[in-house]
């Protein structure tokens, strides 16, 4: 027969210790223990002194230490939060007008470009020389209706004819000088 539950005749087990903290009931009368039993506050005053519990009551006192201690440097670090949420609000903002700016001065380049372009030019001066003609035609017109005068239709007249004859000048030269590029692989 095991000894460590003592003796067959005695109501109680002889006292020993467990590994859940139990030792402190293991040592209660009966008729404390009957006690503890019928008042629910000596029973909760008995579990909130085990060991076990006490261990977590600091535990979670420790927790909430934490916790508090977080939330309050969370709390801080908000405002820096804010400025920084804003400060990259206004960079997004700043990025997205510098782009469209690159777009529309992009835009720009390549319509100035392609203004620009000998190819365009040449088409410019053909243009201009042919309406250069057709103003010196106007003129003359005019003179042979007796609108203008001798010494007026020469002045107008020569000056026109030279504008026209010089700007078909330089588109026919233009355009050779691109055919000679375009030979060359230009």
């Amino acid at each position: 027969m095991d000894t460590s539950l003592g003796s067959p005749h005695t109501t109680y087990p002889a006292p020993y210790t467990t590994p859940g903290g139990l030792s402190e009931v293991s040592t209660l009368s009966r008729s404390e223990l009957e006690d503890l039993l019928e008042c629910e506050d000596k029973m909760a005053a008995l579990v909130a002194s085990l060991p076990p519990v006490a261990t977590l009551r600091a535990q979670c006192d420790s927790l909430a230490t934490q916790n508090e201690a977080l939330a309050k440097a969370t709390l801080e670090r908000s405002s820096e939060y804010e400025r920084s949420r804003d400060t990259a609000i206004k960079k997004v903002e700043e990025l997205n007008a510098l782009r469209q700016s690159f777009t529309d001065l992009t835009l720009a380049q390549t319509r100035a470009s392609e203004a620009l372009a000998p190819a365009c030019i040449q088409e410019s001066l053909v243009v201009a020389s042919v309406e250069s003609e057709e103003e010196s035609e106007e003129i003359a017109d005019r003179f042979l209706r007796k609108e203008l005068g001798v010494e007026a239709f020469l002045t107008t007249y020569l000056e026109k004819r030279i504008e026209a004859h010089l700007r078909k000048f330089k588109g026919e030269r233009l355009g050779a000088q691109l055919d000679e590029l375009h030979k060359a692989g230009f």
